[in-house]
């Protein structure tokens, strides 16, 4: 039943869900309908031919949940070397029983762990996302997410490692796929009823929609706060977060949030931060006086906390990495092209 429901599901997903999530819960929901299989005597029985492609499979399901997380809520990036051990670590434990021809619990068990890893990142990513982001509607759903797949993922992890390189009882199938069910069910219903809630448009910076006419003048009190909290360079602070913010300027979290969303139209905190941040290291890197001061100098004083993250949201801003950009502007001058970022 609870295939039939995820087959569903699928089909739904492939023919009215948004593009950009439909492709990684898909295969998530094969990765899981795999796992279900294999934990099941009598489908593992009756599948017995296609044993290797479903063990396979079911490697994927916590990188799959990733993807999808990210698909969702846009992730901070693990380091390169993660994302390049995790999966082969993984891949290559899952293989050793393919080519050895028997199930070993030591490559099993260091697989489960690595995904365990993975998953643990999900969450905390998630979580931490969480913390700055300004839509209500996806903000309740991190959480909502993040306890479910908590839930869930623990749950069905223990239970491998407990009987790891023993048969796995019925009655531990039987939670799983009630567990499965369950999660199913709490997640994808707002992704298929809550969409333009939960995947905004992209955000329009200084789109000013005051849904609340009531509280214009205690939001016009907060937004010049604000705006001379930034005169301040309160941006330029590495780690502020709005909590942070919210003492500063005296306002309660919950309505600052609001201004900055509703108001000021950003969906993110961290994306109304760097838009002064940005706008403050292009003026630096324009100008000619500073052409010998490192992108990285310029990016620390501006807030970020190293040049990964000031390169991508540089990027996502301007089109182009930072040094790019000071070639632009300082193209006439000379020895322009022998600047180091």
């Amino acid at each position: 039943m609870l295939i039939g429901q995820m087959i569903l599901f699928m089909i739904v997903l492939l023919v009215r869900g948004p593009a950009r999530l439909s492709v990684p819960l898909v295969l998530l929901d094969i990765s899981i309908i795999a796992f279900l299989i294999k934990t099941s005597p009598y489908l593992m029985q009756v599948m017995n031919f296609a044993f290797w492609p479903i063990w396979f499979l079911t490697t994927t399901s916590a990188y799959l949940v990733w993807l999808c997380a990210d698909s969702l809520f846009d992730l901070e990036r693990p380091p390169k070397w993660a994302m390049i051990v995790f999966p082969l670590l993984t891949t290559n434990c899952m293989l050793y029983p393919f080519i050895t021809g028997r199930l070993d619990a030591i490559p099993h068990g260091i697989a489960i762990g690595a995904s365990i890893i993975v998953v643990l990142h999900a969450l905390y990513s998630v979580y931490k996302g969480g913390l700055d982001d300004l839509f209500q509607p996806r903000r309740r759903f991190r959480f909502c997410f993040i306890t479910c797949l908590a839930l869930a993922a623990t749950y069905i992890m223990l239970m491998e490692l407990v009987f790891l390189g023993r048969a796995t009882p019925a009655w531990v199938s039987f939670s799983n796929t009630i567990l499965i069910a369950t999660v199913l069910l709490v997640i994808s219903v707002p992704i298929l009823t809550q969409t333009d809630d939960l995947l905004p448009e992209p955000e329009k910076p200084g789109n000013r929609t005051l849904n609340n006419p009531e509280s214009s003048i205690v939001d016009q009190q907060i937004e010049t706060a604000l705006v001379a909290a930034m005169k301040d360079r309160a941006y330029a602070r590495t780690g502020l977060t709005i909590r942070q913010l919210a003492e500063e300027i005296k306002t309660p979290e919950h309505q600052l949030r609001a201004v900055i969303n509703q108001r000021l139209g950003y969906k993110n905190f961290s994306t109304y931060l760097n838009g002064f941040r940005i706008e403050e290291a292009c003026k630096r890197l324009a100008d000619p006086e500073q052409v010998r001061t490192q992108v990285l100098t310029i990016a620390l004083d501006t807030g970020f906390a190293s040049l990964a993250p000031f390169n991508r949201a540089f990027r996502a801003h301007k089109g182009m990495t930072p040094t790019e950009y000071r070639k632009e502007k300082l193209s006439p001058l000379p020895n322009v092209t022998a600047l180091r970022g």
